[in-house]
């Protein structure tokens, strides 16, 4: 009896230790997750992910995501009223401001996590890459990762955020003169076309 007995407690006491050490382990992996979801949010938790339909505010092209190479060039800006807005490129962001005469919080990915950074606190490299617009600009959250990067990248350089200012200014003016030449064509043409119904009711 006392045989059976102790059996019966060691079993107990298995099956209690099993019970604690999968308790452990469910804690365990939701203080991981938990953990992840704050680092994405711990540059500002107002920053959201690009929709699969997300365009650029000021192109109108393509919005890429985390999951895409391309989402590694993504900006975001938040607005004074809070809301955000994506750009495709970083130069698009920049120019959006232009535009607008505003000054937005403005954010990059990270090139090798793609975690969103400030643009301000981001390590600027330029280099002879594909991004979405062609400007050629990457950024790290560290001296480290940049070192990295331009030891891959034959020519790359460190920049400042005023060296990208001035490549999507000249962009900026050039999309400006080719708009206004349209309108202006199109306002010959209606002169044109006004034109010719004029002689064409005086020959009646």
């Amino acid at each position: 009896m006392k045989k059976e007995l102790s059996i019966v407690i060691i079993l107990t006491a298995s099956l209690l230790g099993a019970c604690n050490q999968n308790e452990e382990k469910t804690t365990h992996q939701h203080n991981s997750t938990e953990q992840t979801t704050k680092a994405s949010n711990v540059v500002d938790k107002r920053l959201k992910e690009p929709t699969k339909d997300a365009l650029c505010e000021f192109c109108n092209m393509k919005v890429f995501d985390a999951k895409q190479e391309m989402g590694a060039f993504t900006a975001q800006a938040i607005k004074k009223d809070g809301s955000t807005i994506f750009f495709d490129d970083i130069g698009c962001m920049l120019n959006q401001e232009r535009k607008d005469k505003v000054t937005y919080e403005k954010f990059v990915r990270n090139y090798d996590s793609k975690d969103w950074l400030k643009l301000d606190d981001a390590i600027i490299v330029k280099a002879d890459i594909k991004t979405p617009m062609n400007y050629g600009y990457a950024f790290f959250k560290d001296q480290k990762s940049a070192d990295a990067f331009m030891e891959k990248n034959k020519g790359a350089k460190i920049v400042q955020v005023s060296a990208i200012d001035e490549v999507a200014h000249k962009r900026y003016e050039m999309k400006m003169k080719k708009m206004q030449n349209m309108e202006n064509g199109d306002a010959n043409k209606k002169m044109d076309m006004h034109s010719d119904n004029s002689k064409s009711d005086s020959q009646k």
